[in-house]
């Protein structure tokens, strides 16, 4: 069990060495900043400014420039992403929020590549910012092709560079819309081709519907079931834990469940929390948030618990026990998943690995499935009821703020494959 002299390193480490900062927009002000191009210039239009420091207490700029890329200046300032950057410095240095808008403007000669050197020279000087990255959501039919692969690169690499993706093609088109598969020359709803762009489609435009999305993702606003893509056959899901869901937020792992199962999706995450006592994010204990849930998990089919690491409870079985017994008595017909622990902390490995052991013994008679983050990240043959005390997983160094050696987040990729694969 963790020491109460230790618990404040623990939520803070918990906190800092996620795949992105979770920014403390309870503290305001939150100063906040946006670069792109003319959809940036949209979204000033759009007095996307003023709704910013409403929602975060802070001052708010954007800069934009029409027709820019990350490497190429546009129309109006004439400056590069490059140049902005370095022009904006101080502002930047600033913000606890960043929201970058580009992509669509294929002037790079390697996009990936410049996204690299772009979030490699943001993070230089606001390292503690949150960063977002804004999807392409254009249709022009000849240019589709281009941007579903610049928004493949977008996804696929935001947790190694550390941002969340805003889909503004979602936005447009609705939550069941494919950012990765944009329909060549599809007009946005209700709209005709823009002109001047030598295929039907649009390129701009829908801003308001964009600065909803940026809002509510900047101060993590709850997602709600109702705006979720649902198939016909679709099974909605719940995943109830710590901050290794923050993790599995961070990795997009609701996108990923979603296009996995077709329903609703929703993660309850609190770092730092057990069974029975809140964390530092949303101050809620799993049994609480089991309440305020409750709506949302009785129609859940899915529902995984990734909940042991943060040891706080008096007795883990039996809050365990209590826990399972709430959730069944609201979604009794749901498939259930526990995730094991898979953290290696050497001071906590004895209470990991007899904890694992009650997950493992306990699974059967409480009727659910084990997920193991431990084998996710060490391999098959790795032993979760033997957790190897101080061991870095693979290729990295050690955590700090915990006293000993070893890791307690990370790898969360790979969790959430395992995870999906389980299902």
């Amino acid at each position: 069990m963790f020491k109460p002299s230790n618990l404040t390193s623990v939520l803070f480490a918990s906190l800092l060495l996620l795949l992105a900062p979770l920014a403390a927009l309870s503290a305001s002000p939150a100063s906040s900043y946006i670069l792109g191009d003319s959809i940036a210039y949209g979204l000033q239009l759009d007095g996307l400014e003023g709704k910013l420091q409403q929602a975060l207490g802070g001052p708010a700029r954007i800069s934009f420039d029409g027709g820019r890329s990350i490497t190429t200046p546009g129309n109006q300032i004439k400056k590069t992403a490059f140049e902005s950057v370095d022009a904006d410095r101080a502002t930047i240095a600033q913000a606890s929020v960043i929201v970058i808008v580009l992509g669509m403007n294929p002037l790079e000669t390697s996009f990936e590549d410049s996204q690299q050197q772009l979030m490699k020279k943001l993070k230089a000087v606001a390292p503690e910012a949150r960063y977002f990255w804004v999807d392409i959501g254009a249709t022009i039919s000849i240019q589709v092709p281009g941007w579903n692969l610049r928004n493949k690169i977008i996804y696929d690499n935001a947790a190694r560079l550390g941002y969340q993706v805003i889909s503004r093609y979602k936005a447009i088109f609705g939550p069941c819309a494919d950012p990765l598969k944009i329909i060549p020359g599809q007009n946005y709803p209700g709209w005709g081709t823009e002109d001047g762009y030598g295929g039907p489609g649009n390129v701009h435009g829908f801003y308001t519907e964009l600065s909803k999305a940026i809002l509510k993702a900047v101060t993590n606003s709850e997602p709600s079931p109702s705006p979720a893509c649902v198939r016909q056959d679709g099974v909605s899901s719940y995943v109830l834990g710590d901050s290794v869901v923050y993790g599995l937020h961070m990795d997009q792992f609701e996108a990923k469940l979603e296009q996995k199962l077709g329903g609703s999706v929703k993660l309850s995450y609190d770092s730092g929390r057990s069974i029975t006592t809140p964390g530092s994010q949303i101050n809620r204990s799993a049994l609480e948030s089991v309440e305020i849930d409750k709506a949302y998990i009785a129609n859940a089919k899915v529902i995984i618990v990734a909940l042991g690491t943060n040891q706080l409870e008096a007795s883990f079985a039996q809050s365990q026990q209590i826990l399972m017994k709430a959730l069944k008595a609201l979604a009794p017909q749901a498939k259930y998943y526990w995730i094991d622990i898979g953290a290696t902390i050497a001071s906590q490995v004895p209470g990991w690995n007899a904890r694992n052991k009650i997950i493992y013994d306990n699974a059967e008679v409480l009727g659910y499935t084990v997920i193991s983050r431990y084998k996710s990240i060490f391999g098959p043959q790795a032993n979760p009821l033997a957790i190897i005390p101080g061991q870095n997983f693979p290729g990295w160094q050690s955590e700090p703020g915990y006293g000993a050696p070893g890791n307690v987040h990370g790898f969360i990729t790979e969790l959430s494959q395992a995870i999906l694969s389980a299902l």
